[in-house]
């Protein structure tokens, strides 16, 4: 059930509905996506034996819902963030108590909640006994392996709108090894536009106050950008997710990054980043926090002396970079693999 008829333009439409359905019905199974509404169709209540919601909706969900169960259609929630706890630099923040009142309501009524970690798993169990970890996982089909044999190092970082404050933590030391090593540094999302023109944007909103709600997220942005200004960079903007494999192939990364501040609602988020770029021949080196404290390998802990010394052991030991690849890539492949995880996902559903 999605939120908008535009939910394909967003990453988790992507990792939990796309992919997990391509495989779902390549096991014969029929899935069919569809918008959120106030009217509900009679041939919509007639097909399905499980409805998967996810998110939050624009339209309240309490009346279908009723509904489903009347004709005792199962439904799922599926939940990838932990919507209570949103980081002050979340572009979604500010609708936190709408966001808090369905979530919750969500929770209560699914038959059954699946979630990406066991973080989430506790803590939603205090709303549903019912809750089982479903990680996130790729069709390794649609991530092809990289081309290599770049003239000039490349080091890059992928990300969503919500990781400003993130990068922070990378920006010293990546100026300090640029300026030593003289790499190229790509910086792939945070915004579907041009940067400088996306950071003009903000700029105008914040200064005529046109969205006080979201001014936190705003200066986050702005303020990091000042300072991203003194690295040279190459930006790539934010693609349609079914594009994205393509997209972080050619960027022919040779070194991925994860940067991520330790806090309440990024504990809770899986390590899909790193899966991606292990997936196309990157080594992946990140935050030695969860979730990435678990899986990844090779962290820098979240200062500059670390990040910088973990990170130049990577740009002058290539020997070093192709045997933490072998070591991430074998660990994605038995543990992020779609079509051996579509099978947790079609247990979870028949269970029902």
């Amino acid at each position: 059930m999605l939120a908008t008829p535009y939910d394909f333009g967003g990453g988790c439409w992507f990792y939990r509905y796309q992919m997990p359905g391509e495989a779902l019905m390549k096991r014969g199974h029929e899935i069919k996506q569809l918008v959120m509404s106030s009217k509900i169709d009679k041939e919509f209540m007639e097909f399905p034996d499980v409805v998967v919601f996810r998110g939050t909706y624009g339209v309240d969900p309490t009346h279908l819902i009723k509904e489903l169960k009347k004709g005792d259609i199962k439904i799922v929630y599926d939940v990838d963030d932990d919507y209570l706890v949103l980081n002050s630099g979340n572009p979604f923040k500010k609708e936190s108590k709408k966001v808090r009142e369905q979530y919750i309501y969500l929770c209560k009524e699914a038959d059954l909640i699946t979630v990406t970690t066991d973080i989430l798993k506790k803590r939603l169990q205090k709303y549903n006994k019912n809750v089982k970890v479903i990680p996130n996982a790729l069709s390794f089909q649609r991530f092809k392996d990289r081309k290599r044999g770049n003239k000039k190092l490349r080091i890059g970082y992928t990300g969503a709108a919500s990781h400003w404050e993130d990068i922070s933590l990378i920006i010293e030391p990546i100026k300090a090894l640029q300026e030593k090593y003289g790499f190229d540094f790509f910086l792939q999302g945070m915004c579907g536009t041009p940067l400088i023109g996306e950071i003009y944007n903000y700029e105008y909103i914040e200064k005529n106050n046109l969205e006080p709600e979201k001014r936190d997220y705003y200066m986050s942005a702005i303020k990091m950008y000042e300072k991203f200004r003194e690295i040279k960079y190459i930006h790539f903007p934010f693609y349609p997710p079914v594009l994205y494999p393509g997209i972080l192939s050619n960027m022919n990364l040779d070194i991925g990054i994860c940067p991520l501040k330790d806090n309440e609602f990024n504990q809770a988020k899986s390590s899909i980043k790193f899966y991606e770029y292990a997936s196309t021949g990157t080594p992946t080196l990140a935050s030695k926090v969860l979730p990435y404290s678990k899986e990844v390998g090779y962290f820098a802990k979240n200062n500059v002396k670390d990040w910088y010394n973990k990170l130049e052991k990577l740009i002058v030991d290539e020997k070093f970079r192709d045997k933490l690849l072998d070591k991430q890539q074998d660990f994605v492949r038995k543990n992020a693999d779609m079509e051996k995880v579509v099978k947790v996902w079609e247990k979870s559903f028949q269970e029902l």
